[in-house]
């Protein structure tokens, strides 16, 4: 394998841990956010849902890109900003693609097919099981190991069901 393809493969797998890092940090956010609204479905309507949603992993989203460009203006000459703020912009997608599913079973739940309260549980668990699952998925073009990937993700939807529990249990 060439130097060249080497580095390219090396900033691939970069890539692919950036996005599953952003992934992982809004799918835990946004999960904190589910269950709390999971416990009191009364106090939400569709609409406002489907606001949280969009209102928690937006702010992930900018959050990430300010702090990403204040922290590499502090270190580094201007002249590289526009580089690595196009890099960490597409990291930060990843904070993005969480919300889909809540969005998805608020929306039905609009229609009457089921309820807000049973949105919210389908999106919970999606949310925990998609820990999983990303992981394993995404961590196959990163990882060395079969077997430490599958710990790793395992760790993920035990990190994922810690949450839901803290959640649930402390009031």
């Amino acid at each position: 394998m060439s130097r060249k393809s080497r580095n390219t493969l090396q900033e691939q797998r970069i890539k692919y841990a950036e996005l599953l890092r952003e992934r992982i940090y809004s799918t835990i956010t946004l999960l904190a956010v589910m269950v709390v609204m999971w416990q009191h479905p009364g106090s939400h309507s569709a609409l406002g849902v489907i606001g949280a949603i969009i209102g928690t992993v937006g702010a992930l989203w900018l959050a990430t890109l300010i702090a990403s460009r204040m922290s590499y203006r502090i270190v580094h000459d201007n002249k590289e900003l526009e580089s690595h703020y196009r890099k960490a912009s597409a990291a930060a997608s990843g904070l993005l693609a969480p919300a889909a599913a809540p969005i998805f079973f608020a929306v039905v739940s609009m229609t009457g097919l089921i309820d807000l309260k049973t949105a919210l549980l389908l999106s919970v668990v999606v949310l925990v099981l998609s820990l999983f699952l990303f992981s394993l998925v995404s961590g196959r073009k990163i990882a060395n190991s079969r077997l430490s990937l599958f710990f790793y993700s395992m760790m993920q939807l035990a990190l994922g069901l810690a949450v839901v529990a803290l959640k649930l249990f402390v009031k």
